[in-house]
């Protein structure tokens, strides 16, 4: 398997498990489930192992298609200033999340305030991978690239009336 297989196999699971983890975060708050809550902060540090692997798969990928495909740098190092943005931010909502899982080892109650602040910044990666993903996918998806078409579909022979 090379790093770009590898780099695709992993870099969707931050992008859905977000999602997933935002879902579990939300159903754990509004039902107070603690069990919930504390199987939502081991998927996020499982999802944390892989979206190290799919950053750190990037530059070699990047590497490899280059190779092969004529690709846009300045899209490529978008995408990897996002992903390494989400990155980071997961790291450090890594502190609060494995400060809790600690709590509740200690048996300690998980304040109000830390449960909250895991919930929003949830949300917005989940909005921030995303967007990172949007840019990975602009990559070799020249189709999803915020253009407009119209002016390519005028171009085109078949797109004329038979009238002009």
């Amino acid at each position: 398997m090379n790093a770009a297989q590898v780099h695709l196999l992993t870099v969707h699971v931050p992008v859905v498990g977000f999602w997933g983890l935002s879902i579990l975060f939300i159903l754990a708050h509004f039902f107070r489930d603690d069990r919930l809550f504390k199987i939502s902060c081991w998927l996020f540090v499982t999802i944390l192992l892989l979206a190290t692997v799919a950053y750190f798969s990037g530059p070699p990928a990047y590497e490899l298609l280059k190779e092969h495909y004529t690709v846009e740098k300045e899209t490529v190092e978008f995408h990897a200033v996002l992903a390494r943005s989400c990155l980071l931010a997961m790291v450090v909502l890594a502190m609060i999340v494995g400060n809790a899982l600690v709590q509740g080892f200690q048996g300690e109650k998980i304040p109000g305030w830390q449960r909250w602040v895991i919930l929003v910044c949830t949300l917005l990666l989940s909005v921030f991978w995303a967007v990172a993903a949007h840019w990975g996918g602009m990559i070799r998806h020249p189709e999803i690239r915020f253009t407009d078409s119209s002016s390519i579909e005028a171009a085109t022979p078949e797109n004329q009336h038979p009238n002009h």
